[in-house]
């Protein structure tokens, strides 16, 4: 699915230092916008909500500056992404739930992610889709596999990927990476917190510059088999479940 985003070519003029780059993509199959930008923490400054008219959130005043610079760029490319919806939608924020997820407007089905300096949200009008679920994560270094295998994958997960010539550090990252793409698509149906062994990784293929993982989804009263599109981005592993 990564492979079918086109550029919309929309000039977006930055507000400020803080959001150094910003795009914004549609793929047109699921009606769904993906908008991306890059940000700067040195020129983060809690009123930039204000100017950007994003609600800061009263538990987040406590939080870190870094914290609330996350939560503040994720938001913007929410801003960003419904302004290419409806006018009604694109004046709406994207609350915060009570496990800390985001609300977004009714009829909107929508995910976001961050990482280090990149922040990316995903939402859809359309009722042909029913899960979205994106994430963003830095390719892991050695030091990151120690104690994550049995967590986060079995060895014959990481065996799948690793025989074709991917390397341990990039295949953890996708899987990962893809199964919490996979939860976040799926929280509404899992209420018992993240177990990655719900997802199992049980086949893939390449499609360009894009990687494709099947994972079957066990959960109570819930079974499928969901796809994942995954591709390398700027030294970090992007993922997407829509469907």
């Amino acid at each position: 699915m990564l492979n079918r985003f086109v550029n919309c070519y929309i000039r977006l003029p930055l507000p400020n230092r803080f959001i150094e780059t910003q795009k914004l993509l549609y793929e047109p199959c699921a009606d769904l916008y993906l908008a991306y930008c890059k940000f700067n923490r040195q020129y983060f400054d809690v009123n930039l909500f204000d100017e950007l008219s994003i609600l800061l959130p009263n538990q987040l005043l406590s939080y870190p500056s870094i914290r609330q610079s996350e939560f503040l760029a994720g938001r913007y490319t929410a801003k960003v992404a419904l302004s290419a919806m409806h006018q009604r939608v694109c004046l709406e924020q994207v609350n915060i739930g009570k496990h800390k997820e985001p609300i977004f407007p009714q009829n909107v089905i929508g995910t976001l992610t961050h990482s280090n300096s990149i922040a990316m949200c995903a939402v859809t009008p359309s009722r042909l889709v029913s899960f979205v679920g994106i994430d963003i994560e830095p390719i892991m270094t050695k030091t990151d596999l120690s104690g994550i295998e049995g967590k986060v994958y079995s060895s014959r997960e990481l065996h799948l990927l690793t025989a074709k010539g991917i390397s341990k550090e990039i295949a953890a990252t996708l899987i990962f990476s893809a199964k919490e793409s996979a939860f976040k698509a799926f929280s509404k149906q899992i209420h018992h917190g993240i177990d990655f062994h719900r997802f199992e990784l049980s086949g893939f293929s390449y499609l360009r510059h894009s990687l494709t993982m099947k994972f079957d989804v066990r959960e109570v009263n819930f079974e499928a088999q969901i796809m994942v599109s995954a591709k390398i981005h700027k030294q970090h592993v992007l993922t997407l479940v829509a469907q």
